[in-house]
Order: C-alpha cells, then sequence, then structure tokens
C-alpha cells in the first residue's frame, strides 16, 4: 500500500468571510473572484475563492499532514496522531495588499486550534513573506513577550483553475489570535468625528470607547517600544494602522492588542555612532515618530488619510514609558531609566522640538498626504506633546 492511499480521509470545510457574512464555498463550483485588496469588491482579483482554499488545503496535507501535525503538538505540547484530527475548516479572512489571508480551524479530539496560513500572490508579496517569516521567528525566539504571533511552518499550495495554468501560492502558516480584530477610524457623519470602530465579525462592527482607544494606543506604542534597541537603534518599521499590522481584543472592558506582522527590523538612522548623545538623539526621533505615526490611519483602513484625536496621544506617551521601563529591567546592557527619558523630554523647548520634526521627516517615509497632514496638525500635536510631558508625573 503507497503513502497516498495510507493518508486519512480528514473531512475539511470550505468559508469565507464576505461583507454579506460568511459564506460557504464549494471548491468545485466557487469560482468569485478573490478581492484584491482591504475591502476590495469580488470580481476584481486574478484569484478565485474555491482554488485559493483549495491551495490552501493542498499544502496542509502535504506528506500525510507531518507539518501541521507538528505545529499542533507544539501548541498542545503533546504528542498529536493524524487519527485524532476530527476536521479543518479553512476560511477565506483578510485580504490585504500584501497577503491573502486564510484561517485554519482544526479540531484535535474535539479541542479547536486555530492557525493563520498568510499567501503570498505575487513575487513582491512573496519576498515580503519570506523576511515576516524570519523576523518573527527571530524576535518571537530573543524576545519572550508573548506579543507576536508564533510562526509554525511555510510552504506552498498548488492553485489549479481551468481557465489558466496552474500554479504555486507561497505561504506561511502562524498562530491566529483568536477574538482579535482589526481596528480603523471611521466617519460618523451624524456625530461629524471620526470613531474608532472595531471590525468584529463574530459580534458586529461597533465603536470603542475613548477609554478603550487610550488604552488601545498605549499597548500598541508599548509593544514597539519593547523591541526598539536603544544601543543599535534597531526597531520594527515600517507599520501603519491602515494595514491593519496590529489586532485588537475587548473582552469585559479588558483590552488586549497584539501585533501581527513584521515588515522590517532593522537600524532607521545611522548606527555608526556608539556615542550617548547619539544614542539619545535616537531615541528622541523614535519617540517622535511614535507619537506622531500613532495618529495617522486611513478611513476603514482604504480610504482618506487621517489624524486621531488627542486623547491617542495620551496613550501613546504611556506605552512609551512603560515599554521602555519594562524593556530595561530585561536588558543586560545599561540604558537610561524611563524617568531619565522624561526629564530629558521635558527639557526642550518647542522650537527644539521643531527641529527634531524636521530630522525626523528627513528619517522615516512619509506619504504626500501623510507630510500634508503634519503640516496641518504639526505645530499643535508639539504644543500637545509638551503639556502632556509637563503634566505627567
Amino acid at each position: 500500500m503507497n503513502r497516498a492511499t495510507m493518508r486519512k480521509k480528514i473531512p475539511v470545510r470550505f468559508l469565507a468571510t464576505t461583507p454579506q457574512g460568511e459564506m460557504s464555498m464549494e471548491v468545485g463550483t466557487s469560482t468569485i473572484s478573490l478581492p484584491s485588496g482591504p475591502h476590495g469588491r469580488a470580481g476584481e482579483g486574478d484569484l478565485r475563492f474555491g482554488p485559493f482554499l483549495q491551495a490552501v488545503h493542498h499544502m496542509l496535507v502535504k506528506d500525510d499532514y507531518q507539518k501541521l501535525l507538528r505545529a499542533i503538538c507544539f501548541r498542545l505540547n503533546r504528542v498529536v496522531a493524524v487519527e485524532e484530527i476530527d476536521w479543518l475548516e479553512i476560511k477565506a479572512e483578510k485580504h490585504g495588499a500584501c497577503y491573502q489571508v486564510a484561517r485554519i480551524e482544526v479540531s484535535v479530539a474535539g479541542q479547536k486550534i486555530p492557525f493563520a496560513a498568510n499567501v503570498a500572490i505575487t513575487p513582491e508579496a512573496r519576498e515580503q513573506l519570506e523576511r515576516d517569516f524570519r523576523l518573527l521567528k527571530i524576535l518571537t525566539r530573543r524576545y519572550k513577550y508573548n506579543i507576536l504571533p508564533l510562526v509554525h511552518f511555510k510552504g506552498a499550495g498548488r492553485y489549479c483553475d481551468k481557465r489558466k495554468p496552474a500554479k504555486w501560492l507561497h505561504m506561511f502558516v502562524a498562530e491566529w489570535f483568536r477574538d482579535y480584530h482589526e481596528f480603523h477610524l471611521h466617519r460618523d457623519d451624524a456625530r461629524g468625528m471620526n470613531l474608532m470602530l472595531l471590525w468584529d465579525s463574530d459580534r458586529g462592527y461597533h465603536y470603542i470607547s475613548q477609554k478603550e482607544c487610550r488604552e488601545l494606543y498605549r499597548q500598541a506604542a508599548r509593544i514597539l517600544t519593547l523591541y526598539y534597541d536603544y544601543h543599535n537603534f534597531r526597531q520594527i518599521y515600517p507599520w501603519h494602522h491602515a494595514a491593519g499590522d496590529f489586532v485588537l481584543k475587548i473582552d469585559n472592558g479588558q483590552v488586549s492588542v497584539r501585533l501581527i506582522t513584521i515588515r522590517d527590523y532593522g537600524a532607521v538612522v545611522d548606527s555608526s555612532s556608539r556615542k550617548r548623545a547619539a544614542n539619545l538623539l535616537g531615541v528622541i526621533i523614535f519617540f517622535l515618530h511614535l507619537t506622531i505615526q500613532m495618529r495617522v490611519d486611513r478611513l476603514d483602513g482604504v480610504g482618506q488619510v487621517v489624524w486621531a484625536e488627542d486623547h491617542c496621544l495620551d496613550g501613546t506617551v504611556a506605552g512609551f514609558f512603560s515599554g521602555w521601563e519594562e524593556g530595561r529591567k530585561q536588558s543586560k546592557k545599561e540604558i537610561p531609566s524611563a524617568e531619565e527619558l522624561r526629564d530629558l523630554l521635558r527639557s526642550f523647548s518647542k522650537d527644539e522640538w521643531l527641529h527634531f520634526m524636521v530630522e525626523m521627516l528627513e528619517t522615516y517615509s512619509f506619504s504626500q498626504e501623510e507630510v500634508s497632514l503634519l503640516r496641518h496638525y504639526g505645530d499643535a500635536h508639539i504644543g500637545y506633546l509638551i503639556n502632556l510631558l509637563s503634566s505627567a508625573p
């Protein structure tokens, strides 16, 4: 008996999350096109739901599910046999500018385990996928913060569409953060303002409170600060709220934030100098960029570039100092305390902050829309930042 005939036939369901709700997608008959990007419309993309979901399934079943089994064993912390797998569910969930994302639910002896499959569509996306996989693996091993998703394995699945030549879709499988969702600023015309909307597909999209919003920004800023390296200027960058890099869970008023992708991790400023003054300047520029980038989003993730309200800055500054002190305690090298940094940042005049802003614009990349936004709001931002630093304990 050959290996193929020995393979257990595990039941599988194919689904898709659409604006109309969850839909069943039969592999042989589902010829609906995947959206080509965030909030894209069906019919825009080159891929079709049926063959796409089958490609993900093809990657999972290779070699009698061995890669998937290793991932399950790791998650359950025990040996798992293929006979224990009750069923698989593969759902097309997100349609990003870089990846198509499928959620994989595996039932093992009645216990459900969720995974994410990030699928690259273009050659450029495949390069990003390789980098993302490598950096997630490095950072989850180096830092034990339990913030980033665990990555399990990568591979490729065969995409077969009768109307086109077959091709391979490259992907990697990682931890899926259950009950975490995207969030974006949304224009509420009735109130005449932008509000933070949580894209909770299970309980329905809904606005979050200002208190929850402040905590969201605090945790996001803490995460990025934890991974900032004071001595060599390495940091997680680029990142953007519009791209859905962070996800949010709110359960009984408890806010939890995770970062789900790492596009790059390196020195953004010149790392040739090891002088204390250069290190301090590096963290000043990092801090200023953090306070500004946190405020930038696109309406509904894809629309007009918009600027978050001032309460966002309250959370961002608190998160920076929280993350800095937490990272300092775990660092093996000497770095300034959060209080020393606070005193330094308090000492700068408005003109000095505006000078730092010019340097920040030369260091980090901004779109023309974002630069225009900064011209409009930058002066008030610095004023609010100075008052916030002065009034903080």
